[in-house]
């Protein structure tokens, strides 16, 4: 098999400790990077199942290694309680894969920012032992590097396959901010830049039409009306691939899946990320002032509690991605004309009893299953598809001073 082209691309990442963002958006950021794992998966044929976790508040480490044989390790910035440690050891037994799910069934919640380092720490050990477990399986077909960023420490792997005949690329991503920090995803989606571009360079999926895989979450606007879990389809016609994005539609709605299909969701708007930071950080100095001249306790303890939910819920959607890079690749990280976004949404009921979505087996089945049915279609329309990213691609090379 060439190792320079692929027909077709499946991209999968993990944002790990990306749970909340500006505007009510709550999330489970690493399923693509399940699903992606799940096909690789199973083509390796290896256990990504955790056979042992030492969390040693001492060393502050968290270290998980995979009935497979993969080891991921992280610090939080404020090291591991002992408390906390007895509780990561149930881990064992857990599927590593489903990693923010793992995390929140272990320590009860994740938040990035540096509010709960540990759980987002758990999480991406989790997530980096799944990388390093299929690459120890086939170390001279699947492929992994890390992450290039001085912030930053998850691994990224990917091989070359055939799905129903086809030569597809997958990819899967883990975008880590060491410590527990975070997120920071400049190398989400199919962004082609750093040691992530060359992975990707090698893989022959710099230019290919490409499925990119996102998260499960709840939407103050998308979700308001839903009455079951849903499917959702994003593409910007005249900036991304309207054929992957179709395929993906039509593959959703012949399964019996529900499926919305949004064809105008990612506009370029220069700036945009930019003006978002100062807002964030200027309701944080709004606060800071208020706290500045309060008097009474009461009134300290209510702008602590404002500071606090702005980190928590605001922060991480403007920290996820530089300003300059946001304004070609946008939201889900997007090489123009190549790719269309598929994730999951939950209603408003679900939200209203789990808090945080969690990642199930069915979700990663279902999304696998569409993924599997569109890329035969997408195949069918290769030609009108590589039309689009001919017309539409755009080099990132400019933007690669960017990452450190």
């Amino acid at each position: 098999m060439s190792e320079t082209v692929a027909s077709i691309g499946i991209a999968g990442h993990a944002g790990i400790g990306h749970t909340l963002c500006p505007g009510g958006l709550i999330q489970d950021d690493s399923v693509g990077f399940a699903v992606a794992g799940s096909i690789i998966r199973e083509i390796l044929g290896v256990d990504t199942h955790v056979k042992s976790v030492e969390a040693d508040p001492d060393s502050n480490t968290i270290r998980v290694t995979t009935v497979g044989g993969g080891v991921g390790q992280s610090s939080p910035r404020r090291g591991v309680t002992p408390s906390e440690a007895r509780l990561i050891h149930n881990i064992e037994g857990r599927d590593a894969l489903f990693c923010q799910t793992v995390a929140i069934e272990t320590l009860g919640r994740v938040y990035g920012q540096g509010v709960l380092e540990t759980s987002v720490a758990l999480e991406a050990a989790l997530a980096n032992s799944v990388i390093d477990t299929l690459h120890r399986k086939a170390p001279g077909r699947f492929h992994m590097t890390v992450e290039n960023q001085a912030t930053n420490s998850g691994l990224i792997g990917g091989m070359r396959t055939d799905i129903n005949s086809v030569n597809t690329s997958v990819l899967a991503t883990v975008n880590e901010s060491s410590s527990g920090l975070g997120p920071n995803e400049d190398l989400e989606g199919n962004v082609a830049l750093g040691s992530k571009g060359e992975l990707m360079k090698k893989l022959g999926m710099l230019r290919c039409p490409t499925i990119v895989l996102e998260g499960k979450a709840y939407s103050s606007v998308l979700s308001e009306n839903l009455k079951q879990t849903t499917f959702l389809v994003r593409v910007q016609r005249d900036l991304d691939n309207i054929v992957v994005a179709e395929a993906l539609r039509d593959s959703a709605t012949e399964l019996g899946y529900p499926v919305l299909f949004l064809d105008d969701a990612f506009p370029r708007n220069e700036g945009a990320l930019r003006q978002g930071t100062v807002a964030v950080a200027e309701r944080i100095m709004e606060a800071a002032e208020r706290l500045k001249v309060a008097e009474l306790g009461s009134e300290k303890v209510a702008v602590a509690a404002e500071l606090a939910r702005l980190v928590r819920h605001e922060v991480g959607g403007v920290s996820f991605m530089s300003n300059k890079l946001y304004d070609v690749v946008r939201a889900c990280g997007l090489i123009p004309g190549t790719s269309a976004v598929l994730s999951i949404l939950v209603t408003k009921e679900y939200l209203a009893h789990w808090k945080m979505p969690v990642l199930e087996k069915e979700d990663v089945n279902m999304m696998k299953n569409i993924v599997y049915a569109a890329v035969p279609r997408i195949a069918a329309r290769l030609d009108e598809a590589n039309d689009v990213v001919d017309k539409l691609y755009e080099d990132l090379s400019p933007l690669e001073s960017l990452i450190i």
